[in-house]
């Protein structure tokens, strides 16, 4: 009996280990392997998207007949590339007509720190900020964006490539499955039910963010507009890929127009009223239209959330923060079909029900 015991325990301490072995060295290959990685699942989400066109365009009829699959896949790809290239070109404008306005944003920062001096009457406190404002280089700011748009351009053609064959090699996965499976036996039946639960949970949380993210993009845009905030196309954009990051994302995306409106305005209540106004927009579709939209698509508990954030943000920066949830969703359902690991999945989920 102590035998068996101990055979148990040793069986136990090896399963363990092998585990976080497993682990360590899944996190060590995400870090070397990150600039191959990122924009492979870049291409992915892209892949997914270009899926959905196609399967949205192969319902028009035209004469009484379907566009043929080769087509739709070269129409939706051609689309999200145009699309994606427009976006490139917008921010482009807008951060070079930022580079034109930014000493007059300079004069009026010069002059809000006049009034704060005229206020306070504290020259140490007035030494600071003054010290603070000029170490502010709103021109360097803005090429080093310029500079940044130009390294994504250059990721963003690996990522078209990604695509493409992606697209090639879609018609051949069946083909590849059945091959493996060729019985169609209990392990075969897993595995499609496994795809396409992985398939449903993304496609749900990617259409789903797509859509509240617009919408509170073209409502935050309309905001802004009315507000007299400069450069709305370009927050606007930010807003919608913020959005992707929970919690953390709205709150960024309603700081960062603000703060503009006080270099533009050269105001601290213009601060104020555009956050609290974009901070509100976030509130109500986030809380409200969000979670109709959303539903229990996800099963992902708020402390899950929170620790993927920091454990992908921790190793892929903002983009791991983007991609965050929806890997987390797909390794919930992974772990969700094996007895072994079932335990984990349902410590992680919101609600403790992971399916059979």
């Amino acid at each position: 009996m102590n035998e068996s015991n101990k055979n148990l325990n040793n069986s136990s301490l090896q399963t363990v280990f092998y585990s976080f072995s497993i682990i360590a060295l899944s996190i060590l290959l995400l870090i070397y392997f990150e600039n191959i990685l990122k924009p492979f699942v870049f291409a992915l989400m892209i892949w997914y998207i270009i899926k959905e066109l196609k399967r949205v365009m192969g319902k028009i009829k035209i004469k009484g007949k379907s566009i043929p699959k080769w087509l739709t896949g070269l129409l939706s790809f051609f689309v999200i590339v145009l699309v994606l290239f427009g976006i490139f070109q917008m921010i482009s404008v807008n951060i070079e007509q930022f580079n034109d306005v930014a000493p007059q944003y300079r004069e009026k920062t010069e002059g809000m720190v006049s009034q704060m001096s005229d206020f306070f009457k504290n020259p140490k406190i007035m030494d600071y900020v003054q010290q603070s404002v000029a170490k502010i280089n709103i021109a360097a700011i803005a090429t080093n964006i310029v500079n940044s748009l130009s390294n994504f351009f250059t990721v963003f053609m690996v990522i078209l490539i990604y695509v493409i064959f992606m697209l090639l090699e879609e018609a051949a996965a069946f083909i590849k499955i059945d091959r493996l499976f060729p019985e169609k036996n209990t392990k075969y039946k897993r595995f499609v039910d496994l795809i396409d639960k992985v398939d449903k949970s993304v496609r749900a949380y990617m259409f789903s963010m797509i859509f509240i993210s617009f919408l509170t993009a073209v409502v935050s845009y309309i905001a802004l507009l009315i507000m007299g905030i400069d450069f709305p196309v370009l927050w606007a954009f930010l807003i919608f890929i913020l959005n992707f990051i929970p919690y953390i994302g709205p709150f960024i995306s309603s700081l960062l127009p603000a703060l503009l409106a006080v270099f533009q305005f050269g105001n601290l209540i213009n601060f104020v009223y555009v956050f609290v106004v974009l901070e509100i927009i976030q509130i109500i579709l986030g809380n409200f239209v969000q979670p109709k939209m959303m539903g229990k698509s996800l099963n992902i508990s708020p402390l899950t959330v929170l620790v993927s954030l920091a454990f992908w943000s921790s190793i892929w920066g903002i983009v791991g923060m983007i991609l965050a949830i929806p890997i987390t969703s797909i390794f919930i359902i992974i772990l969700a079909q094996f007895p072994g690991s079932k335990t984990v999945a349902i410590l992680l989920s919101e609600n403790g029900e992971v399916g059979e």
